[in-house]
């Protein structure tokens, strides 16, 4: 059995477990994995709620941080943060594979399309972003709803999710 809800950080290797949520659809669905990529989900449910069952894709992933934003609960997107908040915690966010757009050759297309209302957000897995040279901090890009900015507007906030406080 699995949990219902997993803390990333936990990992020591946190990118590799989610190559392994992509590599289990994968195989479940017979498909090449090179052709999933996530969706993201942010859910309202508290963690009691969604820990009872896993889903049937994907996985739920609790206790990330979000920096430069503020979260709205009710609109499910970025808002302004509150005065002297720097970090928020970030609601349970359902990492769900789904299959990415392939081009004539089979192969994966290099950039998602932007979609309109959404930012794609930096996940990291330390407040320092460069990270080392022996481990890189940049894990994925997560697409949250941008609510009343737009993608360059939380560019130039640096809003990115964290999965650590801690360097």
């Amino acid at each position: 059995t699995y949990p219902g809800v997993y803390w990333l950080a936990g990992f020591t290797y946190p990118s590799c477990f989610l190559t392994a949520v992509l590599q289990t659809t994968a195989r479940k669905n017979q498909i090449p994995i090179d052709t999933l990529g996530f969706e993201y989900q942010v859910m309202t449910q508290e963690e009691k709620d969604l820990a009872k069952e896993p889903p049937d894709e994907g996985v739920y992933v609790k206790d990330m941080y979000l920096e430069g934003a503020g979260w709205d609960m009710d609109a499910l997107c970025l808002c302004e943060p509150n005065p002297m908040e720097l970090v928020v915690d970030m609601p349970i966010v359902h990492f769900r594979p789904a299959e990415t757009k392939a081009g004539g050759d089979g192969k994966k297309e290099k950039k998602k399309e932007k979609k309109q209302g959404t930012y794609q957000c930096p996940l990291y897995m330390y407040p320092v972003r460069t990270g080392s040279r022996e481990r890189p901090s940049f894990m994925i890009m997560v697409d949250l709803k941008s609510g009343a900015g737009d993608s360059d507007f939380w560019i130039k906030r640096g809003t990115a999710l964290l999965l650590s406080l801690a360097t």
